[in-house]
């Protein structure tokens, strides 16, 4: 859905050729997104992600990219990345010598996405807890010219599958705080299943390098964007036996997200 409409300009960056690695496609859709990926210590998902967001894009009739960063994964994300790359046309794959943290990730994926030109930046986690089939919903929203489009669990159509109640209750809660806050027309703050207008990438100025980046990245787009869009969607549990969380659920974490409530 789209709340108000927008008369956002159209700004793209002047384009290098060298850095166009899209592949060439008969296009006939003006609209271009990339998915930005931020991946740490993902050996076990970083193949089946990447493959599955692929197959969902790969017969649009609009330039698309998929940029993978790996954020200083001591595992073997790096090497099936690369591996993938001559498999995957437009596959970018961005790395970190050092982990970053998961906001230093998105900023990376974010002004890489920008300096190639896209219209719309799309995050997606690396775990396999997001369908590839929820990029159509994005895709509407975009189409629609809106600012910020997030993925739901809390609005009519949206949930969690498997995940512990105690785990949704913290979030739940979390999320109630936040639109307090903010008084935005936006259901889920904290997830990281989102979409944004790539014009609004070098004027974001993050200091988070944890999970608190996507509360400061909203602080700073509700003074930027006049659109915002939502996404209902299924939340489901990673696969442990693959792979475990890197959300850290202590206080620190909780300080982070908070500041950025009281700062605004």
């Amino acid at each position: 859905m789209i709340v108000e409409k927008s008369e956002t300009k159209s700004s793209k960056p002047g384009l290098d050729s060298a850095l166009r690695t899209t592949p060439i496609k008969p296009l006939n859709d003006p609209l271009s997104f990339c998915v930005v990926i931020p991946m740490y210590n993902e050996e076990a998902n970083a193949q089946k992600c990447v493959t599955a967001i692929y197959n969902h894009i790969k017969n649009l009739k609009m330039r698309t990219a998929i940029i993978a960063v790996n954020d200083g994964s001591k595992d073997r994300t790096s090497e099936l990345l690369q591996a993938m790359k001559p498999q995957i046309p437009g596959l970018i794959v961005e790395e970190h010598a050092a982990n970053q943290g998961y906001g230093g990730a998105n900023v990376t994926g974010a002004q890489r996405g920008y300096r190639e030109g896209f219209e719309y930046i799309l995050f997606m986690d690396g775990d396999l807890t997001q369908r590839a089939s929820y990029i159509d919903d994005f895709i509407v929203e975009m189409r629609k010219g809106t600012d910020f489009i997030k993925a739901t669990r809390y609005a009519k159509g949206g949930g969690v599958d498997g995940v512990p109640f105690d785990r949704w209750l913290i979030s739940y809660v979390g999320n109630k705080v936040a639109k307090f806050f903010f008084r935005l027309p936006l259901s889920d703050y904290t997830n990281g299943f989102r979409a944004i207008r790539a014009e609004f990438v070098p004027k974001i100025k993050s200091t988070e390098r944890g999970f608190a980046y996507l509360i400061e990245e909203i602080a700073q787009v509700s003074k930027l964007g006049k659109t915002y869009g939502e996404v209902p969607y299924t939340l489901t549990v990673r696969q442990e036996k693959f792979s475990t969380s890197k959300f850290n659920y202590s206080f620190r974490t909780y300080f982070n997200y908070l500041k950025h409530l009281f700062k605004r």
